[in-house]
């Protein structure tokens, strides 16, 4: 790939992580989705990789936990902890694929939140995660 091909795409901004876990994972970006919450994207990197060459099932429900805490958070204006993710794997991304996901709060309550997020390379889905969400004040 060429630095062209690796560039951020535009209207994505640095996604700095307050968890010294999640600044372990690299660079992450976001940018304001259509219907408000934001999309939280990283270009996988070698350290992503697991074994055979694809990136880690870690990695992908560590980004969708994030992405879904993150905005959950914001929308909840406090802050969060996850108390159920189910994902379902569906293809895999390999070493420089850029991938993003999105992410739709279905139900905000004062005990807990519901929310979804969808991982994509491009058009293609890499995963779908489901969480239930519980404030912490």
């Amino acid at each position: 790939m060429n630095d062209s091909e690796l560039a951020i795409p535009p209207d994505f901004t640095p996604h700095d992580s307050p968890s010294n876990f999640m600044r372990l994972m690299g660079p992450m970006y976001k940018k304001e989705a259509p219907n408000g919450t934001a999309i939280i994207a990283l270009r996988v990197a070698q350290q992503h990789l697991n074994l055979h060459g694809i990136a880690h099932g870690g990695l992908v429900a560590t980004l969708l936990d994030n992405a879904i805490g993150y905005n959950v958070s914001v929308a909840l204006g406090s802050g969060i902890v996850t108390a159920n993710l189910s994902i379902d794997y569906m293809a895999s991304s390999r070493l420089n694929d850029w991938i993003e996901v999105d992410v739709t709060i279905n139900k905000e309550g004062r005990r807990m939140c519901f929310a979804e997020g969808t991982l994509r390379k491009g058009d293609l889905v890499l995963a779908r995660g489901t969480c239930i969400v519980v404030p912490t004040t």
